[in-house]
């Protein structure tokens, strides 16, 4: 089961390292953009997603309920959004991303907020399949060209 660390300057080397498959850099930002970015991203939480002591994945949220989010029209104020979920390609196809899901509905869980909300490139080898799996339902919103989708908690 991995272990989900809060992002720090220790863990900024390893986690830039991490990459998808060159099929994937379609789907999702490079850690080191997610990093950048989340300067800018007021409610941002970074995790890093490890395997003992190996680094495998890269998790940010957004709580949206934060003061000073910059929430669009139809944004839910009552929701985690998933903002970045990645997995090292090397690490693939072993639970890292279920496990990831698992721990962003724990926290949305746990700070009582309503709905995990997240969105995906509907294209094939991207993760749909995987999210509606996990109980992710599409709202029939489109954010940012990528589908929106998300589990009502309570």
């Amino acid at each position: 089961m991995p272990e989900f660390r809060p992002f720090s300057q220790d863990t900024l080397r390893p986690l830039v390292g991490l990459k998808v498959r060159d099929s994937q850099t379609t789907f999702v930002a490079s850690n080191l953009m997610t990093m950048a970015q989340s300067i800018f991203e007021s409610g941002s939480e970074i995790y890093g997603v490890w395997e003992q002591d190996t680094p495998v994945g890269l998790l940010a949220v957004v709580d949206m309920s934060h003061p000073d989010a910059d929430l669009d029209e139809g944004d839910d104020p009552d929701g985690i959004y998933i903002w970045r979920l990645m997995v090292d390609q090397a690490h693939q196809g072993r639970g890292h991303g279920r496990a990831a899901l698992a721990f962003a509905k724990s926290l949305a869980r746990e700070r009582g907020r309503s709905n995990l909300i997240i969105s995906v490139v509907d294209e094939p080898g991207g993760a749909m399949p995987l999210y509606e799996e996990f109980g992710f339902r599409p709202t029939g919103r489109i954010v940012d060209g990528e589908v929106e989708l998300v589990m009502r908690l309570f």
